[in-house]
């Protein structure tokens, strides 16, 4: 039986919404999948162009600035140029807010404007899209748009699955972004861009296990830059990191061999040399280009600034034990430097090996040793011009049951790089309100003052008046009893907040003196704002002071400066009649040193002060 003419229409509208429906692939990309479609619906409908619009906060940020249109819509077309602007209609642009405002639903709704002699037929979905077909002459008859609705809903659909698989792919590459950005501030300094020490660590141990693959060895050269806390503190922290960006880029141009360069700490450096490159006359080259970049001078603005460094080389090898220790010994060989002038390298040698393991067993021993109270105090008088005993400093020792006395100096210094000295710090401030307890009971002429020292971790901890407020209370002893030496460089460090501390312990009764003065700037700039009660002059400036007018010139400086400002002045590591003799004609009164008296075991002290 031939086909009727309604047939075919039935078949051909079947066709065309199999076609424009069979265009909707799995294409991902939204302006794709919109493209395939129109150039569908223009082929197979005759029309001249379609528009498909989508609110941007429904789209989210997938359009360019190009594409968005009229009230934030974001705007695909085909062609890609059309040669009108549907949306500029009135009564089109009507249909753009009230598709918006409409509730929403799932059925699509359409509609047929005129203008000018172009038809266009709407479909809208509240909420989500307007699709448009534009067509010249005469309108798509009804029934081929009952028969495309369906398919127009389809590709609002694919459109809205597109779009959630955009925003989950942006939002997995955002995350990913994210991930790496964390991955390179974890791993990188802030400042340079270098390697920071963490990444350090990782390539050295790296360098390490291949030595063991290769069967040869690698060099690290460990650069610290000489007095930078100087420049930090008079030209200000800004030309600090001006200068260490500048030191960057040359250190970064005379490593171009596969040197790994990286920022150890605030002013150390660190050069890893590959085992493959390991050769004599390759390390002593670049050795002598690191001396090179020291050579010539940083020019910061109007400024010409020398700038030295002491530099470390070690070799490792897969005998290495790790990159800790391989650090430690280029630190340990850039110490020995450190006591050269000007630019200066040495290398680690074997017999500093028991000095090395001697600070790791000192550090571990130490936190053992206190918990078994293997530490003890001793004082030292101080006295007037008349060998009278006004006060005392309190000191610590440790005597190691293997290895015997280990010298403050030395185990000190290794507490304040590991943070062991908080809570020592705090162990001595027990022991000296203990003493003043002791002190309290004792039928003394007078009651004494006793001195101790706090390192400059300790007195910028955050908590450290809560914690000393809180010992005094626990002992109820008078906070005047007790007298806090700190060194300048302590105070220097963060000259504000140091002023802010000194001023909190000032108001609550503590004395304050500084310790080691001279040794630092010693400088008005700044002795003006701490509210301090004392100054100790050190024992450096003190011996063979009656010999020698460099000292004897500092000493006088020292004692105009504490006469201007009103300050009480102790001369520490007084040894001889003829520096007491100086000392005093120069007009200072009160004395601390091994010519009065050494360090004693406090029930000595005790007993001294009773006769």
């Amino acid at each position: 039986m031939p086909n009727s003419p309604v047939n075919l229409a039935t078949l051909e509208l079947v066709s065309i919404q199999y076609e424009i429906t069979r265009s909707l692939n799995a294409s991902d990309d939204l302006r794709s999948l919109c493209r395939r479609y129109m150039e569908t619906c223009i082929r197979r409908l005759s029309v001249k162009a379609a528009y498909l619009y989508m609110p941007t906060q429904v789209a989210g940020d997938i359009f360019s600035d190009t594409e968005v249109i009229h009230s934030d819509w974001g705007r695909v077309s085909m062609p890609n140029i059309a040669a009108c602007y549907p949306e500029q209609i009135s009564a089109i642009n009507t249909i753009f807010n009230q598709v918006f405002a409409q509730p929403e639903s799932e059925k699509v709704e359409t509609q047929l404007i005129e203008h000018s002699g172009t038809f266009y037929q709407l479909f809208s979905l509240s909420k989500q899209a307007i699709f448009i077909l534009e067509r010249n002459e005469s309108p798509l008859p009804p029934q081929v748009i009952n028969a495309i609705t369906p398919a127009v809903k389809d590709l609002f659909h694919a459109c809205r699955a597109s779009l959630q698989h955009s925003l989950v792919v942006n939002e997995v590459e955002k995350r990913k972004q994210a991930e790496q950005q964390l991955t390179y501030i974890a791993f990188h300094d802030e400042l340079t861009g270098l390697p920071n020490r963490t990444r350090l660590i990782n390539v050295l141990n790296q360098q390490i296990q291949l030595c063991g693959q290769h069967n040869n060895s690698g060099a690290l050269l460990y650069i610290d830059l000489d007095n930078f806390r100087d420049i930090n503190d008079s030209l200000g922290h800004q030309v600090g990191d001006d200068i260490l960006c500048l030191l960057t880029q040359r250190l970064k141009d005379i490593c171009n061999q596969g040197e790994v360069l990286g920022r150890f700490s605030g002013n150390a450096f660190v050069i890893v040399c590959p085992n493959q490159l390991m050769e004599q006359p390759y390390l002593d080259a670049l050795l002598l280009n690191v001396h090179q970049c020291f050579d010539q001078h940083y020019l910061i603005g109007n400024r010409s600034i020398d700038v030295n460094a002491s530099i470390g080389v070690t070799y490792y090898s897969a005998s290495s034990s790790d990159a800790y220790t391989v650090y430690m010994q280029g630190d340990l060989a850039m110490s020995k430097a450190k006591v050269s002038t000007g630019t200066s390298s040495v290398f680690y040698q074997q017999d500093m090996e028991k000095q090395i393991r001697r600070r790791y067993l000192l550090d571990a021993d130490m936190r053992t040793a206190l918990a078994q109270n293997d530490f003890f105090m001793v004082a030292q008088p101080q006295v007037n011009q008349h060998g009278e005993i006004i006060g005392a400093e309190l000191l610590i020792r440790w005597q190691h049951a293997e290895l015997g006395f280990i010298p403050p100096d030395e185990f000190i210094a290794i507490a304040e790089k590991s943070g062991f000295i908080i809570p020592l710090g705090e162990w001595i401030f027990e022991q000296a309100c203990k003493c003043i307890t002791t002190l309290q009971h004792k039928p003394l002429k007078k009651q004494i003052k006793v001195a101790i020292n706090v390192s400059a971790k300790q007195f910028y901890q955050p908590e450290f008046i809560q914690r000393v407020s809180a010992l005094i209370s626990k002992h109820k002893i008078k906070v005047s009893d007790i007298e806090l030496e700190l060194t300048e460089s302590a105070m220097l460090e963060d000259i504000q907040l140091a002023v802010t501390k000194i001023t909190a312990l000032k108001q609550i009764g503590f004395e304050l003196s500084i310790d080691d003065f001279g040794t630092g700037y010693s400088s008005l700039s700044y002795l003006k704002h701490l509210p301090v009660d004392k100054i100790k002059i050190d024992k450096s400036f003190v011996s063979l002071i009656d010999k020698r007018e460099d000292s004897r010139a500092i000493v006088e400086a020292t004692m105009l400066i504490a006469r201007t400002f009103k300050l009480g002045l102790i001369a520490e590591g007084v040894e001889t009649a003829a520096e007491v003799n100086t000392l005093s004609e120069m007009g200072c009164n009160e004395f601390q040193g091994y010519y009065f008296h050494k360090p004693m075991a406090l029930s000595d002290f005790i007993a001294l002060l009773k006769t």
